[in-house]
C-alpha cells in the first residue's frame, strides 16, 4: 500500500472520509426544494335549535391562500440552501463544522464516487479532520492501533447516529437535480447516480466490525496491516477500520436506515461482519 493509500499516518492524516459517505442523505438532500401547503378553514356546523335565529350577513367568497415554494437553486447557488436546511436533520451541535467548505453538493457526489470505487476521498473532506494524532500501542510484532486513535472519532459516530433517516432520504430524492448536474460534471452525463449511491454503501456495510487488536507493520512513514486480508481491504475501507468497532457499528447502523429509507432492498446490501 502506498503513503497516499495508507489509512494510519504518524501525521494524522487520516481522518476518516467515510463520513463523508454517511453523509450521503444528509448534505446531498439538504440544497432542495420543499412545498408548504396550508388548508382552507373548515367551518364549524350551525347548532340545531327549534328556533332559528335571525340569518346573519352572507360571509365573504373564501380566498385561496397562496402556497409558499422555495426554488430549487441552481448549484453553483445551493450551498447557503444546505447550510440552512441542515438543522433539520441533526440538533448536534458540531454538526456545522462539516458544512463550512464550498460546493458542497459537488463534494457529496465526488466523495460518494470515490466510495463507490472503493478509493480513499479524504483529500475532500478536510473538516473531517480529527484534532488528535493517530497513535500505536506496543512495539515490535505486537504493534497496534491504540484505543485513543480510535477515540478521535467517536464524535463523528454520534453525529453520524443522530441523523433522521427520513428526513435525510427525502431531501436526498428532491434535490436529484442537482445531483445529476454534479454527476454529468464528472463524466458521466446518462447519470446512474444512484448506482453509484447503492456501490458507495455496500463497501462501507462490507467492512468487518473488528473486536480484535490490530496488528501494525511500520513502513517509513505510515502503517500496514499486519494481517494480509485486512490489507487487500479496499483503501476507504481500511479507513473505516480505523475508527474503531463501536464507531463504525453506529456509522453502519445508521446507514442501513438511511438506505431503506431510500428504498434500497437490504437483501441487495451487505451483511456488517463481526469479526472476534
Amino acid at each position: 500500500m502506498t503513503p497516499d493509500a495508507s489509512p494510519f499516518r504518524p501525521g494524522g492524516q487520516y481522518f476518516g472520509p467515510l463520513i463523508g459517505v454517511v453523509t450521503v442523505a444528509v448534505v446531498a438532500g439538504l440544497a432542495s426544494y420543499l412545498y408548504f401547503n396550508r388548508s382552507e378553514p373548515v367551518e364549524e356546523p350551525q347548532p340545531v335549535v327549534e328556533a332559528p335565529p335571525p340569518a346573519p350577513p352572507p360571509a365573504p367568497p373564501p380566498v385561496d391562500e397562496p402556497v409558499v415554494e422555495f426554488v430549487l437553486p441552481t448549484l453553483d447557488d445551493s450551498d447557503s440552501l444546505v447550510r440552512d436546511l441542515v438543522a433539520a436533520l441533526t440538533s448536534h451541535p458540531a454538526f456545522a463544522a462539516w458544512l463550512i467548505p464550498d460546493d458542497l453538493v459537488r463534494t457529496f457526489v465526488v466523495v460518494t464516487e470515490n466510495a463507490a470505487d472503493g478509493n480513499n476521498p479524504a483529500e475532500h473532506l478536510p473538516p473531517l479532520r480529527p484534532t488528535q494524532r493517530f497513535q500505536t500501542a506496543g512495539e515490535g510484532p505486537q504493534l497496534a492501533i491504540d484505543p485513543a486513535s480510535h477515540a478521535r472519532y467517536n464524535t463523528h459516530a454520534e453525529i453520524v447516529a443522530s441523523i433522521n433517516p427520513v428526513g435525510a432520504a427525502e431531501l436526498y430524492r428532491r434535490l436529484t437535480p442537482l445531483i445529476t448536474e454534479a454527476y454529468a460534471e464528472l463524466g458521466h452525463p446518462d447519470g446512474g447516480f444512484d448506482d453509484t449511491l447503492r456501490r458507495a454503501l455496500g463497501n462501507l456495510l462490507e467492512t468487518p466490525v473488528l473486536e480484535r487488536s490490530l496488528t501494525l507493520v511500520p513502513r517509513a512513514s505510515f502503517f500496514e496491516f499486519a494481517d494480509a486480508e485486512l490489507e487487500d481491504l479496499l483503501p476507504v475501507q481500511k479507513q473505516f477500520l480505523g475508527m474503531g468497532p463501536r464507531n463504525v457499528r453506529a456509522v453502519q447502523a445508521s446507514l442501513l436506515d438511511i438506505a431503506r429509507e431510500l428504498g434500497i432492498d437490504a437483501s441487495s446490501l451487505p451483511v456488517p461482519e463481526v469479526v472476534r
